[in-house]
């Protein structure tokens, strides 16, 4: 069931005995969310578009939202499948009209056409995916994005200016990705002009590479954020030939997990290897979240799926992040990170 509550605002705070200290921090981590990452100004006009998984944090975030500007929308809509659904038609309109709109549903809406159709309308997005009380509390919440956002622009700089790329791990990772003319995308985790993408506590530099042409092997000992996965307790190894998974080698229930998945998309072009990302957040580490664990600093991931919207032709309605510790990159030769330190 979609509902809307406009110029929403409850009596009534989160569930629980919370000590006034998890208070006052998650009061503090909704303010520095809207305007220190969201840029939020008196007037203007805000949509919150959460499922129940996160009421809680759309209600604390909708309270403080509402002691800056009176256009605040909030849209509960029924939990996405996977990442990258797309949301109901009335709730994608009410996207396009915003100025900021804040994601927060379980699964990430960041590779939608809606969230597409938004950001060209002018709307900054902060993709919130998967956000929790107990993430409010994490201090990778809480950093200053603004002052990390040169370190990701150099590396997204980097991804724009050249064409061929490595990444190796000494746990046995080793890709070769053609990026053509692809640029380089900056993802520092806050918006300040019209149509940007934010993703805090995310801070990340990413390239969509060339959907045909990756090729090697990446054993993924990170974690595989979306349900039922998280964290990982052994090793994956994805086996990639002419820009796709052919093959998941490794735990025999994850690797049926991952099969059923995949194919239950029923495209072929949910394999395509569609982003090589670099995380950049000094304060987040893996904790099976997707925005923690893509922004943790020394991490690389490869997203599989959609990348239409990031500056690539892959169009399916999925995407699906594997993360990886202590990446080596090298773009045209060049390194940029070695063993996860930067190096550029």
């Amino acid at each position: 069931m979609l509902t809307s509550a406009i110029d929403r605002q409850t009596k009534s705070g989160p569930r629980g005995t919370d000590s006034a200290l998890s208070a006052d921090i998650r009061r503090e981590a909704c303010d520095h969310l809207l305007h220190h990452c969201g840029s939020l100004r008196a007037g203007e006009s805000l949509v919150i578009v959460h499922d129940a998984a996160t009421a809680e944090v759309a209600e604390l975030l909708t309270r403080a939202a509402t002691r800056t500007t009176d256009r605040v929308r909030r849209f509960e809509i029924p939990a996405f499948e996977h990442h990258g659904q797309e949301p109901p038609d009335a709730v994608a309109d009410a996207m396009s009209r915003a100025e900021l709109v804040a994601g927060l549903t379980s699964l990430s809406m960041a590779h939608t056409q809606a969230r597409q159709r938004a950001s060209q309308a002018g709307a900054r997005y902060l993709s919130l995916a998967d956000y929790s009380l107990e993430l409010l509390e994490h201090p990778a919440v809480r950093t200053d994005f603004r002052a990390r956002g040169p370190v990701a622009r150099t590396i997204a700089d980097c991804f724009t200016r050249g064409r061929h790329v490595r990444v190796t791990t000494r746990s046995g990772t080793d890709v070769r990705l053609e990026i053509g003319d692809r640029t380089g995308n900056c993802c520092p985790g806050y918006v300040e002009a019209p149509g940007e993408l934010g993703s805090p506590p995310d801070i990340e530099a990413n390239v969509s590479p060339v959907e045909s042409a990756s090729e090697g092997v990446v054993v993924v000992d990170g974690s595989i954020p979306c349900p039922g996965i998280g964290l990982l307790d052994a090793p994956l190894t994805l086996h990639v030939q002419g820009g796709r998974i052919t093959r998941f080698e490794g735990e025999a229930t994850l690797v049926e997990k991952l099969e059923s998945i995949f194919h239950g998309i029923g495209s072929p072009n949910a394999y395509v290897l569609a982003e090589c990302g670099v995380g950049l957040n000094p304060d987040a580490e893996l904790t099976g979240s997707m925005l923690t664990d893509e922004g943790t600093n020394g991490t690389m991931h490869f997203g599989f799926g959609s990348n239409s919207t990031v500056g690539g032709k892959n169009d399916v309605s999925f995407h699906l992040d594997f993360v990886f510790r202590e990446a080596s990159l090298e773009v045209d030769g060049n390194p940029i990170l070695e063993n996860g330190e930067i190096v550029a």
